[in-house]
């Protein structure tokens, strides 16, 4: 599925996690871009959800996108775990696309021991939202996807508590061309504290999308909430 700009995805449920995502594409010509999202149901009642971006923008990025948002899915409904996910659409991506390279995080969460199993392929860290404030994951080591065949991608695990949220997202929602990336991802993480502290409960997930600033406008982006329920 090609993203367009200011997609704005809203799940009330999927496997008892509420979703919402908010993708904008540089390319206003085409209309697609190299950035994508999964949020999907799985069987047994997990939930998978990942955002994933390709280097550059338009239709050359927006094709391998396809390929890779389509292998993860079907990965994903297989059984995969995250690590192994990664591992796949790596190997894929270095056989088929040698010249691209992409970055991507994606997690299972398990709604009967409210854990979240995550992997990351060069990507920016998963922001947590808890009640003490808005905090990067620790990130386990993964290089990007189409660099090395045989690189390997370590997963972590954390529990999660009610009324916490996720967010993942692409480095066009933080990166500013005046500044480093890491304090346009503090940045980030100020917006969704603000948007958490000055919102009801059930208005948390939207007012966090809405009020989440936009990064680089010459690079594609994405960013989805997560909130289990």
């Amino acid at each position: 599925m090609a993203l367009a700009v200011h997609d704005l995805a809203l799940q009330d449920d999927v496997n008892g996690v509420r979703v919402a995502v908010r993708c904008e594409v540089a390319d206003r010509i085409a209309n697609v871009g190299g950035d994508w999202y999964l949020s999907i149901a799985l069987p047994g009642g997990d939930v998978m959800l990942a955002v994933g971006d390709v280097m550059g923008h338009g239709p050359t990025a927006a094709a391998t996108m396809v390929q890779l948002r389509a292998a993860m899915t079907r990965l994903a409904l297989a059984g995969d775990e995250p690590g192994a996910v990664l591992s796949a659409l790596n190997r894929m991506l270095c056989r088929r696309n040698p010249t691209m390279i992409a970055t991507a995080v994606c997690g299972r969460f398990r709604p009967a021991d409210r854990t979240l199993t995550w992997a990351r392929a060069g990507h920016l860290p998963i922001l947590r939202a808890t009640a003490d404030g808005v905090s990067p994951l620790f990130q386990p080591p993964g290089m990007a996807l189409g660099v090395d065949p045989a690189a390997r991608y370590c997963q972590a695990v954390v529990e999660l508590r009610a009324g916490e949220l996720l967010f993942m997202y692409t480095d066009g929602v933080v990166e500013q061309r005046d500044q480093a990336i890491d304090q346009g991802v503090q940045d980030l993480a100020e917006d969704v504290r603000l948007a958490m502290r000055t919102s009801a409960p059930g208005e948390r997930l939207r007012n966090a999308i809405d009020h989440a600033r936009r990064g680089n406008p010459d690079d594609d982006a994405c960013l989805l909430a997560a909130e289990p329920v």
